[in-house]
């Protein structure tokens, strides 16, 4: 569980991030960071060149960004990340219309840029009751499934009928399921085979209707704990499941050597189990803080870590210095998490956007911070 703290009550000045050696100089100032307008960051978007890789995002739900047929930020965001990612047991008929009108768009004026949709599913938390363990096989357990199914199947059908009204061929690319239902119990051989079952067959099922898409489960791989200044495996899966990449949480991207740590430690693990891809979820604007880990959904934090992640996971060099960085060639995609543009998060855009020229290459960050400078 997420112990949410806001920044009225802690309080990250944008000086304390001038203490840190950002881009090889040690900051002697720093700029107080600006709230950008809406129409600020449209104009910002549009200017920003598309990702080098696909980033999926949890979910599109709250930002109100799937609302509208023509919905500039939705198009531009489309173009930028690549995807569009639905909540897959709440999407109506009109708003996956809306996200697949747009990728169509997307892919019909940049043709070199292929838009696709994704969905996110909480699976084993809609229809299973929340008090039973895993070895739990009554009516609920084949009634959780069979939710899943159908609404795999809604999709499937809405793909097919909107896909032949627009005369395109956008795919749903990524299925993303986060399960903090089940936990792995050392030496509960039980326990930890009715996990594997539960999770195994929800992987199998959207398998067998999405033959083509990634298969993307949060929480499968190292956490860094930093009251102990450790890292410890999470216990949302065993290890014997069926896996196509494993993932990792990069929820407090100003501890930037210890985030580069959790990758490199889960890309060691994925090589045990005999998996390449590791999947980095990433946190923009919002985060863990403290020793305790509280999370913050205001995390008001200098721009620049921002943009060294969006640089160190996108642009290959970084991955040819694993030793120093991480080996980010891995991460075959990305994703977010908070939702973008959503109110609880109101800097996701700004550290988006700095998140996106990082990625380019593109170094200039001044327009994200106000006129006023203070000196440490």
């Amino acid at each position: 569980m997420k112990m949410k703290v806001r920044m009225s009550q802690i309080k990250i000045t944008a000086a304390v991030g001038c203490f840190l050696l950002l881009f090889g100089a040690a900051a002697t100032n720093c700029l107080v960071y600006a709230e950008l307008t809406d129409a600020e960051i449209d104009a910002k978007l549009f200017d920003l060149p598309s990702l080098p890789k696909v980033h999926y995002s949890y979910t599109l739900l709250a930002s109100g960004i799937m609302e509208g047929r023509e919905n500039r930020r939705r198009y531009e965001y489309a173009r930028i990340t690549h995807a569009l990612t639905m909540p897959g047991e709440w999407v109506t008929e009109e708003q996956f219309e809306n996200c697949l009108y747009t990728c169509a768009k997307v892919n019909k004026l940049n043709p070199k840029i292929s838009a696709s949709l994704a969905a996110g599913f909480n699976v084993w938390h809609r229809r299973f009751p929340k008090d039973k363990p895993p070895t739990y096989r009554g009516v609920e357990y084949g009634e959780e499934i069979d939710y899943f199914v159908k609404r795999l199947n809604i999709l499937r059908l809405r793909l097919i009928q909107y896909n032949k009204k627009y005369d395109s061929s956008v795919e749903l690319s990524a299925l993303l399921f986060d399960s903090e239902r089940f936990f792995y119990k050392k030496g509960d051989d039980r326990n930890n085979e009715a996990m594997r079952e539960c999770l195994d067959v929800i992987h199998k099922r959207a398998v067998e209707i999405f033959p083509n898409a990634r298969l993307e489960w949060y929480g499968r791989g190292y956490d860094y704990v930093p009251y102990r200044n450790t890292w410890v495996r999470r216990r949302e899966f065993t290890g014997k499941e069926i896996m196509t990449s494993l993932s990792c949480s990069l929820y407090q991207i100003v501890e930037q050597e210890a985030m580069r740590q959790t990758y490199r430690l889960t890309c060691k693990w994925a090589d045990e189990l005999g998996v390449n891809d590791v999947t980095p979820w990433v946190a923009l604007g919002a985060g863990y803080y403290g020793p305790r880990r509280s999370w913050i959904s205001d995390y008001e934090y200098p721009v620049e870590y921002s943009h060294q992640m969006g640089a160190e996971l996108n642009i290959p060099v970084y991955s040819e210095q694993s030793e120093k960085y991480a080996d980010y060639n891995r991460a075959k995609v990305i994703v977010f998490y908070p939702q973008p543009f959503n109110a609880k998060t109101p800097g996701w855009a700004k550290h988006f956007i700095a998140y996106a020229r990082g990625a380019a290459g593109i170094k200039d960050l001044d327009d994200l911070k106000s006129k006023g400078e203070s000196k440490l």
